[in-house]
């Protein structure tokens, strides 16, 4: 089996224009692309054996909205929780970062996106499904492979020594 294996992108957004738009940007990066109108097939296809690395989550949706998703996202089996972005174009997106945080988004743009922040976004948060199967130590949670070391990037000086010069 070839290790080589394209993540897979969640689309969960109600605008077709935006859906479209969204999946050919992903696709000419090298992303397989799974579209869903409403937040109720996003979750069918989660519960479904379908691979999901990532997901790209709307906020306005017909029916159970965005938050609605995170919050049934949350309840599933970790196994079925992948990463989300949240893509919106809410006016309160800086009001309701913590929220969205609190309920498992990654990160949060706001419509019309940066297309290269949203590529950026994607590929900092997908899953790598290869990198689980090859490195399981690796990925199981521990501190160095989910986090960098919370040192400052200014602390360390060029010269041998570490006194100011």
């Amino acid at each position: 089996m070839e290790n080589s294996q394209k993540q897979t992108i969640l689309v969960v957004e109600d605008n077709e224009n935006t859906s479209r738009l969204l999946e050919t940007i992903l696709r000419s990066a090298g992303y397989e692309v799974t579209r869903a109108p409403d937040a109720e097939e996003g979750l069918r296809v989660l519960e479904s054996e379908a691979p999901v690395d990532l997901i790209l989550l709307d906020l306005f949706l017909p029916g159970a909205d965005g938050m609605q998703f995170l919050r049934l996202r949350a309840e599933m089996d970790p196994e079925r929780q992948p990463p989300v972005i949240v893509v919106s174009a809410t006016e309160d997106m800086d009001t309701i970062r913590p929220q969205l945080r609190e309920l498992g988004a990654k990160l949060a743009l706001r419509k019309p996106f940066d297309v290269q922040e949203l590529l950026d976004g994607v590929s900092r948060h997908a899953n790598k499904r290869g990198a689980k199967a090859a490195a399981p130590t690796a990925a199981a949670g521990s501190p160095a492979a989910t986090a960098p070391a919370p040192k400052t990037p200014r602390a360390k000086s060029k010269g041998k020594s570490a006194t100011k010069s």
